[in-house]
């Protein structure tokens, strides 16, 4: 039984994002506890890292989905296309949810770029992810999928000191963000670290994949989320991280399969833009 998150705990996460600044206000308002939960996933996912089961291989696997029930038997009626949009890609179909997460499990990656077209970055259904801005939290690039936040994605572009490996940068992540996580009363649960390969032109580099569950279970909402958060070798002195969520209350199995994509197809392909020459400013995109 996980425990519920404090009042305290919700009005100081509240006045937090508020200081936030996110862009698209009426999103925040109609979206904040699917936000919150989403948001420290993606930023704090290493929360504890030395606990983590690690695996080295080249065909990574996923953990097992959670327990509850998948998709149901009979699929619900799918969306009219019309009414298929950025803002709801679940459209009117009988279950928005399995819809919209239907889409992301099977539409075609294309690259989508930041604001100053530095970074290419994988999205599966591209056309109807949105960018997020998050002021106060430097990102080189953040998307959600609707309004309603059935998934999101979130570029780190950091300085560091020391070693820039994607062991180093994942530490540096979680040292960070894991006041966001704490705030929000997020339970990370199951992890698996993959080692594998990043083939960059004629480079192949080291990457590390932290898989993660999480949960949030407070007085205005619940949800279960899975994800994960990919480091990259990057230019030196600094840190490349992609992080990834998926909401998997109502459909855990077919959550688990647009992660596993996203694993597979999409987190080894993220990679600066050719353009790119060396390292670029830290600025928040």
């Amino acid at each position: 039984m996980i425990p519920r998150a404090p009042l305290r705990a919700l009005r100081a996460t509240f006045v937090y994002l508020l200081a936030l600044k996110l862009v698209h206000p009426e999103g925040l308002a109609m979206s904040l506890p699917r936000l919150l939960p989403l948001l420290a996933l993606l930023l704090a996912a290493e929360g504890c890292v030395s606990q983590t089961n690690t695996q080295t291989q080249d065909a990574p696997s996923t953990p097992d989905a959670p327990s509850a029930s998948g998709a149901p038997s009979a699929p619900p009626r799918p969306p009219s296309p019309e009414s298929v949009t950025p803002k709801n890609p679940g459209g009117d179909a009988d279950d928005p949810t399995f819809a919209a997460l239907m889409r992301l499990a099977t539409e075609p990656w294309v690259n989508k770029s930041d604001n100053a077209n530095t970074i290419l970055v994988p999205l599966a259904d591209k056309k109807n992810w949105r960018g997020l801005r998050i002021f106060g939290r430097p990102t080189r690039a953040s998307f959600r999928y609707g309004d309603a936040y059935y998934a999101a994605g979130t570029v780190l572009y950091t300085p560091i000191e020391g070693p820039n490996d994607p062991e180093a940068c994942l530490a540096k992540t979680f040292d960070e963000a894991m006041p966001l996580a704490e705030a929000n009363g997020v339970r990370i649960g199951g992890r698996q670290r993959i080692r594998m390969n990043q083939v960059v032109g004629a480079e192949v580099r080291p990457m590390v994949i932290e898989l993660i569950e999480g949960r949030i279970d407070n007085l205005l909402h619940r949800d279960d989320y899975i994800g994960g958060l990919a480091a990259y070798q990057s230019f030196p002195g600094t840190c490349l991280v992609h992080g990834f969520a998926v909401v998997a209350t109502e459909h855990p199995e077919l959550a688990a399969k647009v992660r596993s994509r996203w694993i597979t197809e999409a987190a080894p392909k993220l990679a600066w833009a050719n353009k790119v020459k060396q390292a670029p400013e830290f600025k928040d995109r």
